[in-house]
C-alpha cells in the first residue's frame, strides 16, 4: 500500500467552517427528506453472507419505517423483499431472523403464501383460480435490490441506482485491503445499541479523533491521538460514499488493538509488518465505520429509528480458525470496542441534547481537526440538494 507518514494534522487548505444547523439533527421534515434522498437511494449493509447458513434462512432489517426480509434462496442467492403482504399489508415476519420451511412464506393474517425464491404469490385460501379481476401473478412480493461484496450483503431501495461495485469503486478502491481477506473472515460477535441521538452524530463522532484523549482513555493508551499516522496516499481511490482514513500506529509496548495490547491470536497471515503495528479505518456513507486491526475487524452499522434515535449494530470479524479453536479468546477485542462504543454513544447523546437548544439553532464550528466531518456534511448536503 502506498502511504505517507504524517504527524497527525489535516490536509493542506483545510478551513474553519460551520457545522450543519442544529435543527438538521432533530427536525422531523429534515429527517423525512434524509430518508427519501439518502437512505432509500443508496447501498446499505445488512450483514455478512455467513449469517445466512441454509436455504430458507431469513434476516429482517429495519430502515426507519421500512422493514425488509432477506432470504437465502435454494440456488444460494440472497434475495430481499419488503416485509409486507400484498393482500392487506400485514407484516409477514415478526422476528429478526428465522427459517422459511420448504421455501414458503406465509402471512400470519390470512395465510396468503409466497415462494421465498421468487416472491411469487402461490397460495390464496378459498379463492378460485379463475376469480374475475384477480391474477396471482400481479401480487408477488416487492423485491429490494441485493448485492454482495467481500462477504458483506447490501440492499438498495432504488431500483435505478448504480451497482454496488460502481458505488464502491470496486475493485480498485478495495485493493489496499485485499491482504485482509474480508470475504474469508467470519462473524464472531454482534451487539446492538440504541442511542438517543441523530444518525449523523453517530457518524460524525466516528469521523474525528479530536475527542479521543478526552473520552477514550483505553483507546488513547493503545493509539495515542498525537502519534504519527500513516495516511492512505491520495492515489488510492475513494468514491462519493467510500472514504479511506489510513492508519493509526500502536503505542510502544502494544502488540494488538486491545486494552492491554497483548497478542492472544495470530496476526492475519498476509498482512505486512507495518500493518501489524497499526489499525486502518475507513467509512462507507451513510452508515458504516470500519476498524481493521491486525487480528480482527470491528465495524458498526448505524440505522435511523427517528430524528433523534439510532440503532447501532457492532460486528466483530475473525479468522475462521480462531472461532473454531476453543482456546482462542476473542473477548479482548469485543470488550475494547464495546467500551469505546459506549463512550461514543454517551457523547453523541449529550451533543443531541445540546443541538436541540436555541443556543445551537445556527449550529457550531468545524475546526481543521474536524475535516472529515466536513466531508461528511458535504455528502449530506449534496444528497439532499439532488
Amino acid at each position: 500500500m502506498a502511504t505517507k507518514l504524517v504527524e497527525g494534522g489535516w490536509p493542506e487548505g483545510t478551513i474553519v467552517r460551520p457545522t450543519l444547523p442544529g435543527k438538521d439533527y432533530y427536525d422531523v421534515q429534515n429527517y423525512q427528506r434524509e430518508l427519501e434522498k439518502i437512505w432509500f437511494r443508496t447501498w446499505l449493509c445488512i450483514g455478512r453472507v455467513e449469517e445466512w447458513r441454509n436455504a430458507g434462512d431469513f434476516i429482517t432489517t429495519q430502515v426507519a419505517h421500512e422493514n425488509i426480509m432477506s432470504v437465502l434462496t435454494s440456488d444460494g442467492q440472497i434475495k430481499s423483499y419488503y416485509n409486507v403482504c400484498r393482500h392487506k399489508g400485514s407484516r409477514l415476519c415478526e422476528g429478526s431472523s428465522g427459517h422459511f420451511h420448504q421455501g414458503r412464506i406465509f402471512c400470519p393474517y390470512h395465510s396468503w403464501g409466497y415462494n421465498a425464491d421468487s416472491g411469487a404469490l402461490i397460495r390464496t385460501p378459498n379463492l378460485p383460480d379463475d376469480l374475475e379481476g384477480f391474477c396471482r401473478d400481479d401480487f408477488s412480493l416487492f423485491q429490494v435490490r441485493t448485492e454482495t461484496a467481500h462477504g458483506f450483503v447490501f440492499i438498495n431501495f432504488d431500483k435505478d441506482a448504480e451497482s454496488l461495485e460502481q458505488a464502491l469503486g470496486l475493485p480498485e478502491s478495495f485493493d489496499i485491503y485485499e491482504r485482509y481477506h474480508f470475504q474469508r473472515l467470519r462473524l464472531g460477535h454482534k451487539k446492538s445499541y440504541v442511542v438517543e441521538a441523530n444518525w449523523k452524530l453517530i457518524m460524525e463522532n466516528a469521523l474525528e479523533c479530536y475527542h479521543c484523549s478526552t473520552i477514550h482513555p483505553e483507546l488513547s493508551r493503545c493509539t495515542p491521538p498525537t502519534i504519527a499516522r500513516h495516511w492512505v496516499h491520495d492515489e488510492v481511490p475513494g468514491t462519493k460514499i467510500l472514504m479511506h482514513a489510513g492508519a493509526m500506529q500502536l503505542a510502544p509496548g502494544f502488540e494488538r488493538m486491545t486494552m492491554d495490547g497483548v497478542g492472544r491470536r495470530p496476526f492475519f497471515p498476509d498482512i505486512t509488518e507495518q500493518d501489524r503495528k497499526g489499525i486502518y479505518y475507513f467509512f462507507i456513507f451513510p452508515h458504516l465505520f470500519f476498524a481493521v486491526a491486525s487480528d480482527y475487524v470491528f465495524y458498526f452499522s448505524a440505522w435511523p429509528m427517528a430524528g433523534d434515535k439510532t440503532l447501532v449494530v457492532g460486528h466483530w470479524l475473525f479468522e475462521p480458525e480462531v472461532l473454531e479453536n476453543p482456546e482462542c479468546d476473542i473477548s479482548d477485542a469485543i470488550d475494547f470496542w464495546d467500551i469505546t462504543s459506549v463512550e461514543d454513544w454517551k457523547a453523541s447523546e449529550l451533543v443531541q441534547q445540546g443541538n436541540q437548544s436555541k443556543a445551537y439553532e445556527h449550529g457550531g464550528v468545524l475546526i481543521p481537526n474536524d475535516w472529515r466531518v466536513g466531508k461528511f456534511s458535504d455528502y449530506v448536503r449534496n444528497e439532499l440538494a439532488d
